[in-house]
């Protein structure tokens, strides 16, 4: 079967020299020397050669287990409609940062003041790169699937 064959060729690693990983960069970085003209977009769409590189970067307001729990199933569900529209899945990865307990000391008077705050709130950055897609296709399925997290 064709597909089971471009997928083999297609898995891969950050090491590997099939550029995919290239392109997301090279994209990053000519877009920060352009003048923004908007805020920054919690998804972007490029191009490199036959693969469509979806990019995202959104929060969940929920602590570490249950934020991994959730990225979990939606990366899996984004894989699912790219492979129901006849894609291939390159990669899809997500890096999910939490953050931690952190306190504020304030001094007034000579004396010491501090405030705990236990935060519940995690920070996904990731990619999509897929194959045999229209651009939009995948536009549509990150924004449905990540939409109770990202904010226009």
């Amino acid at each position: 079967m064709m597909k089971s064959d471009q997928i083999k060729q297609h898995e891969h690693d950050e090491s590997c020299a099939c550029g995919c990983h290239d392109e997301h960069h090279d994209e990053h970085q000519h877009h920060e020397s352009e003048p923004h003209h908007h805020e920054h977009q919690p998804i972007t769409i490029t191009t490199h050669d036959m693969s469509i590189v979806g990019s995202y970067t959104f929060n969940i307001e929920k602590n570490y287990k249950e934020s991994e729990t959730i990225l979990d199933d939606l990366l899996k569900q984004a894989a699912k409609e790219v492979t129901d529209l006849g894609g291939i899945i390159g990669h899809i990865k997500a890096f999910l940062k939490s953050e931690g307990e952190s306190c504020m000391i304030s001094i007034t008077d000579d004396e010491s003041n501090k405030r705990y705050v236990k935060e519940s709130r995690c920070t996904v950055e990731g990619v999509a790169i897929v194959f045999c897609i229209e651009p939009e296709q995948l536009q549509d399925i990150l924004e449905n699937v990540f939409k109770e997290y990202i904010s226009e």
